[in-house]
């Protein structure tokens, strides 16, 4: 009971708490990448899945889905927004946490601040919450690996993160947030089976449509007193007893209030999935240092860590397949949105011929290594040259973080999809404004239709 106190009291104090100078920082860029993810996101098949499927469940008009001037419920808005948020696969993820906040707590936060009409301020501190609570979540499982649960911690992270942000938002009491808590574990859901999702749709609902909107209901009932047990987290038949492990309760509150978890999460400087990370920066590498063409490949040998080989490798979806991202990279010289998801290019004749000089190999040294998620990358040429680069440290990542600098390229370069100079308001009110939430809905609104 006092592990699930003390958290519970947490999350209804924390809009009254300071956050350290770097920690807004940290969550304006978060916050910047979240809006990328969602209105290019909108673009792809789970955005407008989700957006059709929101608009036509409507409910009363409390939050927009991002992009456009259309309200509908937070629930729904939530969903929509939150199914388009993961969809580029360029949102930012938690290695230690093992799932992507911000895909669901900020489209959670975005939709209640809009219903609440709440400030800057307000909502940097509970996007900030959110993350804390749900990696300290899912650390506190006591999972080995990505491998050694049936369970999604990608869909339980997000879940319990963005109902932190969600009850702080909604200024629940101490004991709402005790309801908060309940009303969460009953919906905590998700399985690792979304792997095998050949559309990213079930991915998408898995990672955030799902959570978001269920966080969302959590915090709606809580606000209305819905009452529930009062030891849901750790009590008999608990949350930790059904879902855990190797349980360390203790891992829920430590240093809460004192280590920021966001400044602990990664960027994406590419839109393709995170395990890939490391090797569009190898061929970054690889192109900008040595003088080749890739018809003079006669062999690329990939090394891809064991416990995300599965994830990665040869996967039908494009922008979470290694090696036909490999292929793009080196062929098309660059990698943006348009080459992560251009469909034609899975049979382009060039693209194929690449494809099928690449061999990969699942390594348990890579897998063991840390920082996480590194990859190798060795090319044969026809002469017989080697050229080959170890990413050991993903640019983004808390070891090798993005600038400012670098975030606003990321920006500009996804946001170029829409030709539209609103865009440049829209980096300059999130990096550098205290903005009001009906400001920063309005910038958003690029009349995607």
């Amino acid at each position: 009971m006092e592990i699930q106190q003390k958290l519970t009291k947490y999350i209804s104090e924390a809009l009254s708490l300071e956050l350290p100078k770097q920690t807004q920082i940290n969550t304006r860029y978060h916050l910047l990448d979240t809006l990328i993810a969602i209105l290019t996101g909108r673009l792809l098949p789970p955005g407008q899945k989700g957006f059709e499927f929101s608009r036509n469940q409507g409910g009363p008009k409390e939050a927009t889905l991002i992009g456009n001037d259309i309200k509908v419920s937070a629930i729904n808005a939530g969903f929509g927004n939150g199914m388009a948020a993961h969809a580029n696969e360029t949102d930012d993820s938690h290695t230690v946490g093992r799932f992507h906040p911000g895909c669901a707590i900020i489209p959670g936060a975005l939709s209640i601040a809009e219903k609440e009409n709440l400030d800057c301020d307000k909502i940097l501190k509970a996007i900030a919450l959110g993350y804390d609570v749900g990696v300290r979540i899912t650390t506190s499982l006591g999972y080995k690996t990505p491998q050694t649960t049936v369970f999604a911690t990608h869909s339980l992270g997000t879940i319990f993160g963005c109902t932190a942000t969600v009850g702080a938002l909604l200024k629940l009491s101490h004991q709402q947030c005790n309801y908060l808590l309940s009303y969460t574990i009953q919906q905590a859901s998700g399985l690792a089976c979304w792997n095998r999702d050949s559309d990213h749709i079930e991915k998408a609902f898995v990672f955030s449509g799902m959570t978001t909107r269920n966080a969302i209901y959590s915090g709606l009932l809580a606000k209305a007193n819905f009452t529930s047990v009062i030891d849901p987290l750790l009590g008999e038949r608990g949350f930790h007893e059904g879902f855990a492990h190797n349980p360390k309760p203790e891992l829920i509150v430590s240093e809460l209030g004192k280590r920021f978890e966001i400044d602990y999460s990664s960027l994406k400087k590419w839109s393709v999935g995170s395990p890939i990370q490391s090797m569009m920066d190898a061929i970054e590498y690889l192109l900008k240092n040595n003088e080749f063409n890739h018809k003079e490949i006669r062999e690329l040998i990939l090394e891809i860590p064991s416990d995300r080989f599965h994830i990665v490798n040869d996967r039908e979806i494009p922008s979470i397949s290694a090696q036909h991202l490999i292929a793009v990279h080196l062929i098309k010289k660059t990698m943006g949105y348009e080459e992560a998801h251009d469909e034609t290019l899975v049979n382009d004749p060039n693209v194929v011929s690449l494809r099928k000089k690449i061999k990969s190999i699942s390594s348990d040294m890579l897998a063991a290594a840390k920082p996480e998620r590194q990859s190798k990358i060795t090319i044969i040429l026809n002469n017989g040259k080697k050229l080959f680069y170890h990413a050991s440290s993903v640019r983004g990542t808390p070891d090798n973080p993005m600038s400012m600098g670098d975030i606003t390229s990321k920006a500009k370069r996804l946001f170029s999809v829409f030709k539209n100079s609103k865009t440049d308001d829209l980096i300059d009110c999130v990096l550098n404004k205290n903005f009001t939430i009906k400001e920063l809905i309005h910038l958003c609104n690029l009349d995607i239709k």
